[in-house]
């Protein structure tokens, strides 16, 4: 976690991603879902989920660029992460420093891409900002740009993300990248008042550029996928089965906004009734047991 070249690095992906390149449009409980406004959004550019971290790093990448191009300049990113060292019991067993890891490979092949664009060129060094909560960064000379990222910001780093922000200016590039705040719960993270519309304030500064994201709702697995400027996928994506594209949106869904989506949704734990999901789940017990003893 010291200080490196990024040309010293490669991304690695230690456990293949699912392929979830192809995907089917689902049924819901009134119909076909499609709840895209903006015929537009989601077209362009072509919308897919990776099936491994060097995909992730690719997709990101040109998300980066197109919305630099467009001349944003302070970018949020939410990469999905390979597991390593996962158990049964637990995906990230190290905690947050296990995903130090996996993370920043991927991060240093983000930015070695990004270099090579005009006015991003020079070199980067890294440094850990947090120990504890494994917060890094990379930047250039002095903490300046033109080219910055941030990896696993917390409340308590604000203040170094926004002394290395206003270095790189208006004319570079900073990346906040999987913060971990939660968007509408920064009170507790950054209290009240004056410091709370402050921080408030350089956390909207960031654009979503980039966002590939799994999340378990009720025994389904989401996963959302953004890439700068398409519209927001929600895909419904069972363990060992074809994902499903549920609909593409304009704005980012909220967890109830998908919660409501899900039970609509025709085959999703979501959508059966507290009996069913009994049933679903001695059925899944029962095989996985029937497996063990094989």
């Amino acid at each position: 976690m010291g200080a490196a070249l990024l040309n010293q690095h490669r991304v690695v992906c230690p456990k293949p991603f699912t392929d979830l390149r192809q995907f089917r449009i689902v049924k819901t409980k009134g119909g076909i879902v499609h709840a895209n406004k903006n015929k537009e959004a989601g077209a362009s550019p072509k919308q897919y989920l990776p099936r491994s971290a060097e995909e992730v790093v690719d997709q990101a990448l040109g998300a980066c660029r197109r919305a630099y191009a467009d001349g944003i300049r302070r970018q949020q990113l939410e990469l999905l992460l390979p597991l390593i060292g996962a158990t049964d019991l637990d995906d990230w067993p190290g905690g947050i420093r296990q995903q130090f890891k996996a993370a920043s490979p991927m991060v240093e092949g983000l930015l070695k891409g990004l270099k090579k664009e005009d006015g991003l060129q020079g070199p980067l060094s890294s440094r850990v900002l947090d120990q504890g909560d494994a917060v890094g960064a990379w930047y250039g000379k002095d903490q300046g740009g033109p080219l910055a990222a941030v990896l696993f910001a917390t409340s308590e780093t604000l203040k170094q993300v926004r002394e290395i922000a206003e270095k790189v200016g208006d004319g570079g590039l900073i990346l906040l990248i999987n913060p971990q705040w939660q968007s509408g719960n920064l009170v507790s993270d950054f209290g009240i008042g004056p410091w709370r519309r402050r921080a408030e304030d350089l956390v909207a500064s960031f654009e979503d550029t980039y966002t590939l994201k799994q999340i378990r709702i009720s025994g389904d697995n989401v996963r959302l996928l953004h890439t700068y400027p398409g519209g927001w996928q929600v895909y419904l994506a069972p363990d060992g089965q074809e994902p499903q594209l549920l609909t593409v949106l304009d704005q980012r869904p909220s967890y109830k906004d998908l919660q409501e989506l899900l039970r609509e949704t025709e085959g999703s734990s979501s959508g059966k009734t507290w009996v069913e999901r009994i049933k679903s789940e001695f059925a899944f017990n029962r095989d996985s047991l029937d497996d063990y003893r094989k």
